[in-house]
């Protein structure tokens, strides 16, 4: 059975990059192969103690909790215990003794000085930096403790499922630190313990990861143990092809979700970060998302984290749960509109479904402002707004158009919110080009301005419903008033 883990470190907010990590790892195990479904582990790597703390730990569980991807065992999951490397450094000291017990690891106590000193030296002579074996055969009972390289190791192999064959040279290994103390492991002793432990099959990580694994495999080989196989994934970049990073994007999680972006949007977008499919899909559900998903889709070089996009993907599912399920969409949006907007849910509700909105609103946080026309007070507008030049508008058509249109509008009736009524008010003002002899923008714009006072806003017929016909003309008599 496949078994892959997601081991964040609980130094920092959740990264998005950590969340497309495990969403690949959770579509990996859960595709899974001839056995079934696999298994995903969630653990914690907690080993540097001075950067790692529990509200971060905590963030970052109920961060993929929320998102449904963080798998079917682990921290998350309630009594489980051992998920934390900081619970497990027993069974770290218990591998560390077998090792040197069996000669493949040793103590050093050169000092930081000696180090600096012999690195100096060799890049001088343009060598490889690498620890030249001084306490080698010493046998010492303190210090650190290195991994001992056998010098006829030769080259280390492995083949990559996204990057295909990988060959690290013999020259470019030492014996490495494992450990600061039996007491003080470091991550490649604890990492390759947990999976080993863990029974993981598959390490699905990023390409930042690379330069670890072959002294991760020296590990699994000394310890005796099955080498998992390993898939390196691109790493995410900003627009300029830079590493992404918190000084060009938001790079948390929660800044995301305070935005609102919708969960399963974040999901979907992620997965089209690095990875697609032959007829170059877009929109998943989670389920077409785990039938789809394999690592020879996956990209080799970067991918550019597009705003743009995910607004698109985010739209997308808005308009999709307000076609389905309206007061569902309400619930999930209710903490913003009703952080802005104090008005009857039922109208809200109702104006969310008119095809007019429809493909209006990228995340949750735009729906207040772009029903702000419609509830909140006429901002000041400039005149050069609703005299717009390019529509070749004077100051006297302006004038014949606004009193034209009041005295059409006094002849409606409509009840506001009767969206029924649209069609009937869209003709009325319509009409007013021919009667005038105009062209529809020098008619139809200086109404929608006047009802919203914003260049962009909802069709001039929704606002007028929506404002009601009281409203309606109050707006187009202070537009005239601005025109004289």
């Amino acid at each position: 059975m496949i078994r892959v883990r997601i081991p964040p470190s609980p130094t920092g907010l959740l990264h998005i990059g950590t969340v497309r990590t495990a969403l690949y790892n959770y579509l990996f195990a859960k595709h899974g192969d001839a056995d079934g479904p696999g298994k995903m582990v969630f653990r914690i790597e907690d080993t540097d103690k001075e950067r790692s703390t529990k509200e971060y730990e905590k963030d970052i569980i109920d961060g993929l909790v929320r998102l449904g991807i963080a798998g079917d065992e682990g921290i998350h999951v309630p009594g489980d215990k051992g998920y934390r490397q900081s619970e497990r450094t027993d069974v770290y000291k218990s591998d560390l003794e077998r090792l040197l017990k069996e000669d493949k690891a040793y103590y050093c106590e050169c000092s930081k000085e000696r180090l600096d000193q012999m690195r100096a030296e060799q890049q001088a002579k343009k060598l490889a930096s690498r620890y030249d074996g001084t306490c080698r055969d010493k046998g010492l009972k303190s210090g650190v403790i290195r991994l001992r390289v056998s010098e006829d190791r030769g080259d280390i192999k492995w083949h990559d499922l996204v990057r295909g064959e990988m060959v690290i040279h013999a020259r470019e290994l030492d014996d490495f630190v494992i450990a600061r103390s039996l007491d003080d492991p470091l991550y490649h002793l604890t990492v390759v313990a947990d999976d080993h432990d863990m029974e993981i099959t598959h390490v699905i990580r990023g390409e930042d990861h690379i330069s670890n694994t072959p002294k991760q495999i020296l590990l699994f080989e000394a310890l005796g143990w099955k080498v998992p196989a390993f898939a390196h994934l691109p790493l995410i970049l900003n627009e300029d092809k830079s590493k992404l990073s918190k000084r060009k994007n938001k790079v948390s999680l929660n800044d995301y979700l305070e935005e609102g972006y919708l969960p399963e949007a974040i999901l979907n977008f992620l997965a089209l970060l690095g990875w697609n499919t032959p007829d170059e899909q877009e929109i998943f559900t989670m389920e077409e998302l785990i039938e789809k998903f394999t690592l020879d889709r996956v990209h080799k070089g970067g991918a550019v984290f597009d705003v743009k996009k995910l607004d698109w993907i985010n739209g997308e599912y808005i308009k999709k749960m307000v076609a389905e399920n309206v007061d569902e969409f309400y619930r999930v949006a209710k903490p913003f509109i009703e952080s802005k907007l104090n008005e009857d849910p039922a109208l809200i509700k109702k104006i969310l479904q008119d095809p007019d909105f429809e493909g209006r609103f990228k995340k949750l946080s735009d729906i207040p402002e772009g029903l702000s026309p419609l509830f909140t007070a006429l901002p000041d507008y400039p005149l050069e707004l609703i005299a717009r030049e390019k529509f070749g508008i004077t100051s006297e058509m302006l004038k014949k158009v606004l009193k034209k249109v009041i005295e059409v509008t006094k002849g409606l009736e409509w009840e506001k919110g009767d969206s029924n009524k649209s069609q009937m008010i869209s003709e009325a003002y319509v009409g007013i080009v021919e009667t005038l002899g105009l062209k529809n923008g020098q008619v139809l714009w200086p109404i929608r301005v006047a009802l919203s006072g914003l260049e962009k806003s909802p069709n001039f017929a929704t606002l007028a419903v929506y404002l009601g016909k009281e409203e309606t003309l109050a707006r187009l008599k202070k537009a005239l008033q601005k025109a004289s």
